[in-house]
């Protein structure tokens, strides 16, 4: 029972520093290539993909951008560079939806801007800055007015101002609109209608009392109403034309129901905000409650898609671990039986680490939580020397085997790619189908806090045993006298 106990114990302890070293590595490059920050922008590219909205959002960034372009600086080569390469890694090698400019835009909020760290963006942000972000992206984009097609009267307009030789822009377009909202003029015998016969045979007198501005020709009503500055609580149009933005006395809900109902109507992004905000919503805070809800859910999503990258790529780091260490359980544990020295000296290591706890695994802290790139290379270091400590034979290389099938096909290959090479790949395959090597792989996958609270029960339960009666001196005995027969 008690070489049995070692045994388990010497193997949990070398599944435990395979697993801190698997931990420790993922962690390292996590936080070198941004893997959580990665996640969430394709995150958010899933929330906000739709083909629907792309001319728009990319319509509305060209214009900006074209505004922009003599006040800010031009973007360095560098920075350039390593944004091409993030989107490169999260569209080509992570699976995912196709770029979205609309999340492009998001990103580039200043709500959103703000919380970048490193070269790919911010690995966390808090719901209510994402629900203002998205609410100010989506307002600040040139969606269509609406997708009937315009009245009668307003064509009729324009096609008249087409006939006078007038440029488009957006003043006339107004222009064009008011004309074919004025009403008709006032039957005859108004005096702004009246004919100028009728003005002519007036009598001195009376144009005499007239005051002067009656003189003056009087200017269109689409002119006037184009060149009047607009009413308090009006639509201003942008300046590029297109759709009006709302004002700012509008009620901020009426607002954001403005901007849902002029996004396209085949957009699947409308469809889903539309029906979080739906007519049961009361006020913006009602409304900005559901916006939050909607994107912590889709944290969650995020979140899981995370761990679950994140276990495949620790399950791999295992496995190139044991075959370049040739941590093969079987024989290690035959070694242990064999040798009562070595299992002694791995007794004795194992007591020393089941008294301080890893750090957590990378994927299981919060999605706030940062990669540590230094504290995962310290840890990583000292279970590496510690696994290379054991008196187990456990070096890094790996070698040819003695015996192999299919010379010939190995003879050709040693032709080709070199001595060296082929026998570099005949050790890795030879270890590589080895159920030892696949066993401690499988196992060091588990993570280290579950070999840690293994191992913590394993050496309690060696160093437990029958513990020693308390002593209880004879009755009547005592310091100043002594037992009497």
């Amino acid at each position: 029972m008690g070489t049995t106990l070692d045994i388990a114990i010497g193997l949990v302890s070398v599944f435990f520093l395979l697993s801190v070293l698997s931990s420790a590595i993922y962690e390292a490059l996590a936080g070198v290539f941004r893997l959580r920050a990665l996640n969430l922008a394709q995150s958010i590219e899933i929330m906000l993909a739709d083909r629907a909205l792309d001319p728009h959002v990319l319509r509305s960034l060209a214009a900006r951008e074209a505004a922009a372009h003599g006040a800010a600086p031009s973007e360095p080569i560098a920075t350039r560079v390593l944004r091409r390469a993030a989107d490169l890694v999260r569209v080509r090698l992570m699976p995912g939806p196709h770029p979205s400019p609309l999340a492009d835009a998001l990103r580039q909020h200043p709500l959103i801007k703000d919380l970048k760290y490193g070269w790919v963006g911010p690995s966390y942000i808090p719901s209510h800055a994402f629900v203002a972000a998205l609410i100010d992206t989506l307002r600040h984009i040139d969606w269509p007015t609406s997708d009937a097609p315009p009245p009668p009267q307003a064509a009729a307009a324009a096609a008249s101002l087409a006939q006078a030789g007038a440029a488009p822009s957006p003043l006339l377009a107004r222009a064009a609109l008011s004309m074919a909202a004025t009403p008709a003029p006032a039957p005859a015998g108004d005096a702004a209608s009246a004919p100028a016969g009728d003005a002519a045979a007036a009598p001195a007198g009376d144009a005499a009392a007239a005051p002067p501005e009656s003189a003056a020709e009087p200017s269109p009503p689409a002119i006037a109403d184009a060149a009047a500055p607009p009413q308090a609580g009006a639509a201003a149009a942008p300046p590029g034309g297109g759709a009006a933005l709302p004002s700012c006395d509008e009620a901020p809900l009426e607002e954001l129901k403005g901007i849902i109902e002029r996004m396209p109507r085949e957009s699947d992004l409308r469809r889903a905000l539309a029906t979080i905000v739906d007519g049961t919503v009361r006020d913006m805070r009602e409304a900005n409650i559901r916006l939050e809800r909607w994107f912590n859910d889709a944290m969650d999503r995020a979140a899981g898609r995370y761990k679950r990258r994140t276990q495949l790529i620790i399950s791999a780091t295992a496995l190139v671990l044991c075959i370049g260490f040739n941590a093969d359980s079987i024989k290690l544990a035959g070694a242990l039986s064999r040798d009562a020295v070595v299992r002694a000296h791995l007794i004795a290591a194992a007591q020393e680490m089941a008294k301080t706890a890893p750090r957590a695994a990378p994927h299981e802290g919060s999605m706030d939580q940062d990669e540590n790139v230094m504290a995962a290379l310290a840890q990583g270091g000292s279970a590496h020397g510690k696994l290379t400590g054991l008196d187990l034979k456990i070096a890094w290389g790996v070698q040819a085997p003695e015996q192999t099938s299919a010379p010939r096909l190995w003879s050709a290959l040693s032709a080709i790619l070199g001595q060296a090479i082929v026998a570099w790949i005949r050790g890795v395959l030879d270890r590589l189908l080895s159920p030892g090597i696949l066993i401690t792989a499988a196992a060091a996958s588990l993570g280290a806090p579950f070999w840690f609270d293994l191992l913590n029960k394993l050496v309690n339960l060696r160093t437990v045993g029958k513990s020693p009666e308390p002593y209880e001196p004879p009755k009547g005995a005592g310091p100043d006298n002594s037992v009497t027969r």
